[in-house]
């Protein structure tokens, strides 16, 4: 019993994010990484209504002049806290990927769907850049942890949508189309997210799901649908790669096997990858078997 409240206690604070990620170098700021054989741009601006409008962006030091595929990343923190240097795909760095890390507003700031207009607001600054910035647009990748999985997906299902108050500018000023999404343990279906099994009481007005929708998912049910990327799923949605441990305490598993199920009868191209004994967060989500086949995903679809 106590094993398990450990293991409990340690999927809340990864989930809360306050597992800080790496020590930096001098003049990054704290929560910029260091990543070998990457320069960085570190802290671009692409808003100016609170300090976390900002992003990372990491470029080979010996780039080969060709256009780079971009690794867009969401970090997670349940949409109240973390940084951009907690990421899950630093890695990619060394199989020849850009990556991008965003921060955002929190919601104990700013409700939805601020945070999905502040990531859309440094896509389009990338989008816009692409070129300066040696980035191959035709092939830009979304992915996130935990709460940044799910604004990863929102992004990218919704897109299709045209849904106009999810971005902050005209959505025909910057025309961005995603490859595909990787999304780690993100929940997509807020409408079926409820109960407390998972370690806390979702529909408590002080849960990290209520604060950020400005009330539970059972008195808001059509603003948890509204939120849910599951809502916006059709045919021309890109392809989607989820990874998510059988041992989460935080986001049930069900959540994301109903998203890949929703996607597989939508027609979209979707793979589940499900990780024994992992949970919510934690080294299996970085190591050889998770690499691999997140290597064979943007594989197969042309990146």
């Amino acid at each position: 019993m106590e094993m398990r409240k450990v293991l409990l206690l340690f999927g809340l604070v990864v989930f809360c994010g306050v597992v800080m990620g790496q020590a930096l170098v001098g003049g990054q700021g704290v929560d910029t990484l260091a990543i070998p054989g990457m320069k960085v741009m570190a802290n671009i601006r692409y808003g100016q209504a609170n300090e976390k409008q900002s992003f990372d962006l990491y470029l080979p030091e010996r780039p080969s002049g060709r256009r780079l595929p971009l690794m867009i990343w969401i970090h997670g923190g349940g949409w109240r806290m973390g940084r951009k240097n907690e990421m899950e795909v630093a890695w990619l760095a060394s199989y020849g990927y850009a990556i991008a890390s965003i921060d955002y507003r929190f919601s104990r700031d700013s409700v939805f769907p601020a945070q999905v207009r502040d990531c859309n607001a440094a896509i389009r600054l990338l989008w816009k850049n692409a070129a300066a910035w040696g980035l191959d647009t035709g092939r830009f990748v979304l992915a996130g942890a935990s709460a940044g999985g799910h604004l990863a997906s929102l992004i990218a299902m919704s897109r299709n949508n045209r849904v106009q108050d999810f971005d902050a500018w005209p959505l025909s000023d910057h025309p961005v189309s995603f490859k595909g999404v990787v999304n780690f343990y993100g929940p997509a279906d807020f409408y079926a997210f409820h109960g407390d099994e998972t370690g806390y009481k979702v529909d408590s007005i002080t849960s990290s799901v209520s604060l950020l929708l400005g009330g539970s998912p059972l008195s808001l049910p059509g603003r948890a649908k509204y939120a849910s990327p599951a809502s916006y799923v059709d045919a021309g949605d890109p392809p989607v790669l989820i990874l998510h441990g059988d041992k989460d305490p935080i986001v049930p598993l069900y959540l994301d096997i109903l998203f890949y199920h929703v996607l597989q009868e939508a027609g979209v191209r979707s793979e589940l990858m499900i990780l024994p004994g992992a949970g919510h967060g934690g080294p299996a989500f970085t190591g050889d078997s998770a690499r691999r086949k997140v290597i064979s995903f943007l594989t197969s679809i042309g990146i």
